[in-house]
């Protein structure tokens, strides 16, 4: 059986060789604590790409205790990307819920904007302050280039997002994290790290990419305990390429996992 030890440096050696900036964090839920099995600069400060939703998502948990509101697509500009919200008519009305189910799920883009319309920005920036994520900055909305060109881009650590991740798995017994926990596990983007796993293998998880970034984390329920696992990278030369790695990684962790 390999030990936490073995994978710690079979991951660091796969990684070490890659072009491009990595991190990751697998660690494990025991002793009412998360402890690092494997870590690889994972305080290192990415562009946040998609993963900066689960952020928003929990604000939407602090901000709004009533997820039935709604919201009309036409208060805030169309924008172009994932998602599904493009195809609809600028006076469709979506609930809260909804929008926070697009934004995970189908990463939708326009479903975001909307949201840190409602939310505000500063306050989502407040609540990632009170968490204590030093890396973390929300800075402009999703595909915002202009914002980008000016250097205003959205900031995350894997620690950050293994805090604020964890944060959601700690209070999932309260209704409205409940919520964000179940809508985490119906991530419809598989083709990183789980993408070698079973299908029938829940991954309560966030994917993020953008030109030279790829990212994916979040936390698999074990039959020997909660493991979080996520990779994050960037100024990678190729996305694909880049994509398939962190599915390798993934593979690599699952199969230490299932004793493989």
């Amino acid at each position: 059986m390999v030990t936490h030890q073995e994978l710690s440096t079979a991951l660091e050696n796969y990684v070490s060789q890659l072009p491009g900036n990595w991190s990751y964090i697998i660690s494990k839920y025991q002793d009412k604590s998360w402890q690092d099995i494997a870590s690889y600069n994972p305080d290192k400060q990415h562009p946040s790409a998609s993963m900066i939703k689960v952020l928003i998502l929990y604000a939407l948990i602090r901000k709004e205790p009533c997820w039935n509101k709604q919201l009309k697509l036409s208060s805030t500009p169309r924008v172009e990307g994932g998602g599904a919200l493009q195809e609809f008519t600028q006076d469709t009305e979506l609930s809260l819920e909804t929008l926070a189910n697009l934004m995970i799920v189908l990463s939708d883009n326009l479903a975001t904007n909307l949201l840190i319309e409602y939310i505000g920005l500063d306050y989502i920036n407040e609540q990632a302050h009170n968490l204590g994520l030093q890396a973390t900055k929300l800075q402009r909305k999703m595909m915002d280039f202009v914002a980008a060109e000016q250097g205003l881009e959205n900031l995350m650590s894997p620690r950050d997002y293994h805090i604020l991740l964890s944060n959601i798995y700690d209070n999932r017994t309260l209704p409205l994290y409940d919520k964000a926990w179940n809508i985490l596990s119906r991530q419809q983007f598989r083709d990183r790290i789980p993408y070698f796993w079973p299908e029938e293998e829940l991954f309560h998880h966030k994917t993020g990419m953008l030109d030279g970034v790829e990212h994916d984390g979040g936390i698999y329920p074990h039959t020997s305990g909660d493991y979080f696992i996520t990779v994050f990278t960037s100024q990678v030369p190729s996305n694909p390429v880049a994509g398939q790695h962190i599915a390798h990684l993934g593979k690599m962790v699952y199969d230490y996992l299932n004793n493989k």
